[in-house]
């Protein structure tokens, strides 16, 4: 995969009113931290717990670079300004009074090299490798304008991205402050950025073919900030877009799953009231089964009641008839005589046998049992 390179030289310092010491010190604020020396800074992005992860280096005037320090009880990047003193020292020509005499030079890894490379620069810093890097586009700059036209430069790691920033003061071997001797126009910048391409690929960092796009504008200080603050706030909206965005989603899967959740609970209850419809209507099946039997119950013991209702009257009413015997009959059963023995006790038997028989069809049907011997005993005793 290969990956962007900037290369920005739209920022330019002017001489006077305090711009160029407020930038400096904007630069080297790890440095002045570190020694006590605390500056407000117009830059909203820098994060202050992170400021002490940068890495500030000053010209020392002998082909390298070294770390500031505090002289005389000066902030440290005094040394920043000592140094472009002493160049714009060598200047044969007066300055003007809106001379630019520092150029500020933006080189910067792609972002997206940094999290799959060093994803954790803010906690501890840059790695190996990012400093490998850094140090090839470094290179770069010193052949491209010249070390000693380099003031410095400050590794920043308290922004939105790890960015190297380069101080370059554009002094010609023949003594004159000249901006256009060292940026030409738009075709020698892309020469620039062609030449930086292709060193950073040499020192084996994967860059794109393709030129980014950059800045031709020439901003002042306050511009360039102005323009930061711009890029960093649209580059903030759109983070806080996709925070927004991902806490959407977030919301919409916890939705669904509560919605999920809801419909399988309303699946379940439907299931039970189903089983519970059910239930009910098996139970009142069984209710108006048992009802019919109930009903078929009383019918059939309405009929036996009936039956045995009648069963009685004809009992009864054989019963009375029996019982009323003609007078001449009855004299005529003790007249008549069978082999020696009067009819009557005959007849009595047959009686006897015959009242038996009915009393065991009384009793199976409830009926009340007359005893007509112990009646007829009555009578004679009475």
């Amino acid at each position: 995969m290969s990956y962007t390179m900037t290369f920005d030289v739209s920022h330019k310092v002017k001489i006077g009113g305090g711009h160029v010491k407020n930038f400096l010190r904007h630069i080297a604020r790890d440095a002045d931290q570190a020694a006590g020396f605390h500056f407000q800074h117009v830059n909203k992005n820098i994060v202050p717990e992170r400021t002490k992860l940068n890495f500030t280096r000053v010209n020392d005037g002998a082909g390298d670079f070294r770390a500031l320090k505090s002289v005389d009880g000066r902030p440290p990047s005094q040394e920043l300004e000592d140094y472009l003193n002493q160049r714009l020292a060598t200047v044969t020509k007066g300055l003007r009074k809106d001379a630019v005499p520092i150029r500020g030079i933006i080189l910067q890894l792609d972002p997206k090299w940094f999290e799959e490379h060093n994803p954790g620069w803010r906690e501890t810093g840059i790695n190996r490798a990012a400093v490998d890097n850094l140090d090839a586009s470094l290179e770069w700059a010193c052949k491209e304008f010249g070390q000693k036209n380099l003031i410095g430069f400050s590794l920043h790691l308290d922004e939105y991205s790890p960015q190297l920033q380069v101080l370059m003061t554009p002094v010609t071997e023949d003594g004159r402050l000249a901006q256009k001797d060292f940026f030409k126009g738009p075709s020698d910048l892309r020469r620039q950025h062609k030449e930086l391409r292709g060193h950073m690929d040499e020192a084996g960092y994967d860059v794109e073919v393709r030129v980014t796009e950059r800045s031709t504008e020439h901003l002042s200080s306050s511009e360039f900030q102005a323009k930061a603050d711009r890029l960093q706030a649209a580059a903030q909206d759109i983070e806080d877009e996709k925070a927004t965005y991902e806490t959407l989603v977030r919301s919409l899967d916890v939705r669904r799953s509560n919605l999920d959740a809801q419909q399988a609970a309303l699946a379940q209850k439907e299931r039970e009231v189903a089983a519970e419809q059910e239930k009910a209507r098996r139970a009142a099946e069984a209710a108006e089964t048992a009802q019919q039997a109930a009903a078929a119950a009383r019918f059939a013991a309405k009929l036996a009641r009936d039956e045995a209702e009648k069963e009685r009257a004809r009992l009864q009413a054989t019963n009375d008839r029996l019982q009323q015997l003609p007078p001449d009959f009855d004299r005529w059963l003790d007249k008549v005589r069978v082999g020696g023995t009067p009819l009557r006790d005959r007849f009595m038997a047959d009686m006897a046998k015959a009242r038996a028989a009915r009393s065991d069809v009384a009793r199976q049907v409830g009926y009340p049992v007359r005893n007509k011997g112990a009646e007829d005993a009555e009578r004679e005793g009475g």
